[in-house]
């Protein structure tokens, strides 16, 4: 089947581009000698999750308990879930999986430690946990100054072990080249070595100092006292990466959709609105960029409209791909992306951790 034959709105995956992009990781995080546990948060699917490990990745992270779950029951034994774990719901069922999986946790609170700590208890397991640390990004994480005191308190609970610190220096796409983004990433690189060394002065066994955006880790540059890269984005990549340092080329994913209407001399109407592209917009691209048109501008998104403003040559009926400009909410529109290869439809893989936010 061609792709233009789908019903649009429709999710395309480029298998070659994603199967570079996948290799290009690889090799990037094998050259700076760091293990490579890619975020499924931006796929969402078991196949491509599969895909990235066949390629050397150690094993994945999640930001959720049930993205977790869905990957576990699809068969993969090694998961981060890189995200504050307080829910007593979400304890129960994380400790639950700790027993057939290796799951490491992650925390920022003593609060959070005394919760790890009694789900653990009450599931009879241990757990793996990495302190989660504010390099920059200011949303979640302990300051490093504080650092110390939370890892002393998991350190008493004899149920916790911790192994590990993390950081996602998600500051880095607030920046403009690339040199800027090399220079955040080697200074939260350069704290989160610092804070890695006198934790283990003081007695504590961390093994594992984790990073991870996209941007950074695609630049590839190895940094000592980094043992552990987690990117999400790479997989599909979208305008966002392209902004900093992708090229359009490396984009994987993209919305085929059909232009529906054209009420005015620079309008045409996109059948995908919000709940086909999201609402993130870019300051250049606003909600998108046609593929094939990329001097259009896709000024605005309603549910099911998206607004295209183009002196250019379109018409209704014509079947167009928008490259998204955040593809991890995208991903998550769809209940099923369809996989090409060129212009033919080669395959079609459920997005089995859709809508997976607990």
């Amino acid at each position: 089947m061609l792709k233009t034959s789908l019903p649009t709105p429709a999710a395309l995956i480029d298998r070659s581009t994603l199967q570079g992009n996948i290799e290009y990781m690889a090799r990037a995080a094998k050259r700076a000698g760091v293990q490579l546990r890619p975020h499924i948060k931006t796929h969402k699917i078991p196949e491509i999750a599969f895909l990235q490990l066949q390629a050397g990745a150690c094993g994945i992270t999640c930001a959720k308990v049930s993205e977790a779950e869905v990957m576990a029951a699809h068969g993969i034994r090694d998961v981060l879930i890189a995200y504050p774990t307080v829910g007593i719901e979400q304890l129960r069922r994380a400790a639950e999986m700790a027993r057939s999986i290796q799951l490491t946790l992650a925390c920022d609170s003593t609060y959070g430690a005394a919760r790890l700590q009694a789900a653990a208890e009450a599931a009879n397991v241990c757990v793996d946990v990495y302190l989660i640390i504010n390099c920059g990004a200011d949303r979640d994480g302990v300051e490093a100054d504080e650092a110390l005191d939370l890892a002393d308190c998991v350190r008493s609970q004899p149920r916790l072990r911790l192994v590990g610190i993390m950081t996602h220096e998600g500051q880095v796409y607030k920046q403009s080249s690339r040199e800027q983004v090399s220079s955040l990433y080697h200074r939260a690189a350069d704290d989160m070595s610092i804070l890695a060394d006198t934790m283990r002065k003081e007695g504590h066994s961390i093994s594992a100092v984790s990073m991870g955006s996209t941007p950074s880790c695609w630049l590839g540059e190895p940094h000592a006292g980094i043992t552990e890269w987690r990117p999400g984005t790479y997989v599909f990549n979208d305008l966002q990466e392209a902004s900093l340092v992708t090229e359009l080329e490396d984009c994987a994913l993209t919305v085929l959709t059909t232009v529906v209407s054209h009420p005015g001399p620079d309008r045409y109407i996109l059948d995908a609105g919000s709940k086909s592209l999201t609402a993130s917009s870019h300051p250049i691209h606003q909600f998108g960029m046609l593929k094939e048109h990329p001097e259009a501008e896709i000024v605005s998104l309603s549910e099911e409209h998206g607004t295209v403003r183009y002196r250019g040559p379109l018409s209704i009926g014509d079947v167009v791909e928008v490259i998204p400009v955040h593809a991890c909410p995208t991903t998550n529109l769809f209940s099923h992306v369809y996989v090409v290869e060129g212009d033919e439809v080669v395959g079609q893989w459920s997005v089995a951790a859709r809508g997976c936010v607990v």
